[in-house]
């Protein structure tokens, strides 16, 4: 155990030796490392927000019950006493033709005139009901729609269920598309990144050929390559998350204080614990691969 622990002292300091004496390389590596990283952590961030309100949405669903033109107040009285019998409704809104059409105005300004242009108000009268929030609100939905089928004055149930499932599994593709492209591109950034830090395996390259013919053990040559290799994928890591934050929290200060519906939408919550520990985990993984490709060129100067 002392010896794993002096092999491993001996590697961060001839680490952080060679970054003092050649940091030129190492900062060029750390810089390539975090742009990649400050691109996937960007991704990262919009499917992060996107899969979180397609979450809340999914979990706070409404259906909207649409009557027939003419309903009696009697079968409508009915219909919203089955409704809010059902089991996970918390509660139901009636709504009338001259709300539907005040609601209409308000979310649509630009089509404000239509319905006066056409003489009458062509929205139907509806029956608004809130779900319990939480996972259980999709089979609620199903229930309420259960409960209304065939009923005389309803004329359509709407929910957006199926919408939301749609949206949530273009997500699914979009982050596994992503991420065989973005191991494509890794893939190849570790190469490029490994050709830099191959300027400091030739600086030490008559050191690492005395270390071979001394008898010194391969991963006691490598080892500090591959610890410099991973600390600039920590850093490249931690550097593409700042830079990610800083981008997220400078577009909002430019939008003011109501940045609007899509950057909150793609940019409105920071980037959770969970991906950025993903980011920070392949800026290491990709700095060590780097170092390993680089320092094939030592195990072949020893040769």
């Amino acid at each position: 155990m002392s010896v794993a622990l002096a092999h491993l002292r001996y590697f961060v300091y001839d680490a952080v030796d060679e970054w003092r004496h050649s940091p030129g390389p190492n900062v060029l590596a750390t810089a390539t490392l975090a742009a990649v990283l400050f691109v996937a952590g960007l991704n990262f961030l919009i499917l992060a927000n996107l899969k979180a309100h397609v979450g809340r949405w999914k979990s706070d669903l409404r259906v909207s019950v649409y009557l027939v033109n003419g309903a009696r107040a009697a079968e409508v009285d009915a219909l919203y006493a089955r409704v809010l019998a059902v089991r996970g409704v918390a509660r139901v809104e009636r709504v009338d033709k001259e709300e539907a059409l005040r609601r209409f105005r308000a979310s649509f300004k630009d089509l404000a005139d239509v319905p006066g242009e056409l003489g009458t108000n062509p929205l139907p009268a509806s029956l608004e009901v809130v779900l319990d929030s939480g996972p259980q609100a999709r089979d609620t939905a199903r229930a309420v729609g259960d409960a209304v089928a065939g009923v005389a004055v309803v004329e359509e149930v709407r929910y957006d269920q199926a919408f939301l499932d749609r949206i949530d599994a273009f997500l699914d593709v979009a982050r596994w598309g992503g991420a065989g492209l973005g191991l494509v591109v890794l893939t190849a950034v570790a190469f490029i990144v490994s050709s830099v830090l191959r300027l400091t395996v030739y600086a030490r390259r008559d050191e690492i050929v005395i270390m071979h013919l001394v008898g010194a053990p391969p991963m006691l040559v490598r080892g500090p390559f591959l610890v410099a290799g991973i600390a600039q994928g920590l850093m490249g890591g931690l550097l593409g998350l700042f830079l990610v934050e800083a981008v997220r929290r400078a577009t909002r200060q430019y939008l003011g204080a109501h940045p609007g519906e899509l950057f909150d939408l793609a940019a409105g919550s920071p980037l959770p614990l969970g991906p950025s520990s993903v980011v920070v985990f392949i800026g290491a993984a990709l700095g060590f691969a780097s170092a390993w490709f680089a320092v094939r060129e030592a195990r072949d100067s020893g040769r």
